[in-house]
C-alpha cells in the first residue's frame, strides 16, 4: 500500500513539475511584440534628419528580420460616459513600422507609415506609442 502510495506521489510531482514548465515556456514563447521605448534625436541643425527610433522586445527570437515592414496596433478600452461600465476592447491600427535592426531579444524600427483615420476610428493620441502591439499578420519585406 506504502508502495502505491509513494509512486502515485511521485507521478503527482512530476506531472506538476511538467505542467509547470509548460505554462512557464508557453509564457515566454507566445508573449506578444510590443513598442517598449521611444528614441528622437536632436538635431543640430535645419537641414539634418530627424530619426524616431521605436524598440521592440522581440528580435530575430520573435521572427523579426531587417527590412520588415509590420503593423502596430493600440488596445481601446470602450466605456460608457461615466466610465463606470466597460463594453469590451478594439484594437485599432495604428501605423507600420520598418524594422532597421533586429538582435535575439530586440528589434529597432522606423516609422514606415501612419494609417489614415478616414476609414479608422479616432485616436487620443496621434502617432506610434510605447504599449502599442506589433502584428506580423500581412508583414512583408521592404525591398527599398
Amino acid at each position: 500500500m506504502s508502495l502505491i502510495k509513494s509512486s502515485m506521489g511521485r507521478w503527482l510531482i512530476v506531472s506538476g513539475l511538467i505542467l509547470l514548465a509548460v505554462l512557464f515556456s508557453w509564457e515566454v514563447f507566445a508573449a506578444d511584440v510590443n513598442v517598449v521605448d521611444v528614441h528622437r534625436n536632436i538635431p543640430l541643425s535645419d537641414e539634418a534628419p530627424i530619426y524616431k527610433d521605436f524598440y521592440l522586445n522581440g528580435g530575430d527570437s520573435a521572427g523579426l528580420k531587417k527590412n520588415m515592414v509590420v503593423t502596430v496596433f493600440r488596445k481601446l478600452s470602450v466605456r460608457d460616459a461615466s466610465g463606470t461600465t466597460t463594453f469590451g476592447d478594439l484594437e485599432i491600427p495604428v501605423g507600420q513600422l520598418k524594422v532597421i535592426m533586429s538582435t535575439g531579444r530586440v528589434a529597432v524600427a522606423r516609422e514606415f507609415k501612419l494609417i489614415s483615420r478616414d476609414e479608422e476610428p479616432m485616436l487620443e493620441q496621434t502617432g506610434i506609442m510605447i504599449g502599442d502591439r506589433v502584428d506580423f499578420q500581412g508583414s512583408f519585406i521592404d525591398k527599398k
